[in-house]
């Protein structure tokens, strides 16, 4: 098993080249095992790829840590994770039978925000290296026709990513967090990738001041 790679959850579209993972006995599926309960029947340190896609939304976030855990202790050192979910921002993440509704800080929190205490709570160290976006055509022409950036419409709007993937590698020695880039493609995952353009924030009073004296009525 030096290569194992795994789809949990994979339903009756398994990854290519991946063993599945369900509790539903579909085509595709190699182990019947439902992971709100269960683990993975894998050994330690077996796994150079997991895969997972529509299906940590379908998981309540209390059962997330045993999920992560179990993820890691399969994982080879510098095994890539890859995760898809339903965007937040987007009704399809509440619609029934999403359980929560993953986003970008559950993993900044794990990799970059407090790496250490979750490291020791994982067993190795998870490195977010790449967020990306699903985007439709029109929605970006919209955006662009608008003069919104597109950072600026990921911040605030809803309805603007289709879905949302987050690209991990499980560190089992020291290694300092990383800032992920993030991308977007258009209509599929598999789209060709672009590298999204992040507005540096200038924080000086003087924005500040003039920020509030637009928002502010004249009296109190």
């Amino acid at each position: 098993m030096k290569d194992l790679k795994i789809d949990i959850g994979c339903g009756g579209a398994k990854k290519e080249g991946c063993l599945g993972i369900d509790y539903i006995a579909l085509p595709g599926v190699d182990h019947i095992i439902d992971l709100n309960t269960g683990n993975l029947p894998f050994p330690d340190q077996s796994a150079s790829y997991i895969f997972t896609s529509h299906f940590l939304e379908h998981v309540t976030n209390i059962r997330w840590d045993a999920l992560f855990k179990e993820m890691t202790r399969v994982a080879q050192d510098k095994a890539r994770i890859e995760i898809w979910n339903p965007y937040v921002f987007t009704n399809a993440a509440f619609i029934s039978g999403h359980l929560s509704q993953p986003n970008e800080d559950q993993y900044l929190h794990m990799g970059l925000w407090f790496p250490a205490q979750w490291s020791q709570a994982l067993g190795a160290r998870w490195l977010i290296k790449e967020f990306q976006y699903v985007i439709a055509e029109e929605v970006l022409i919209d955006l662009a026709e608008s003069n919104i950036p597109l950072h600026h419409a990921l911040r605030y709007y809803k309805e603007v990513v289709r879905e949302f993937g987050v690209f991990i590698d499980v560190c089992r020695g020291d290694s300092a967090p990383v800032v992920p880039i993030k991308t977007f493609s258009l209509e599929t995952r598999e789209g060709e990738k672009h590298l999204l353009k992040i507005k540096e924030y200038d924080k000086k009073p003087k924005r500040l001041k003039k920020a509030i004296a637009q928002f502010s009525a004249k009296k109190l």
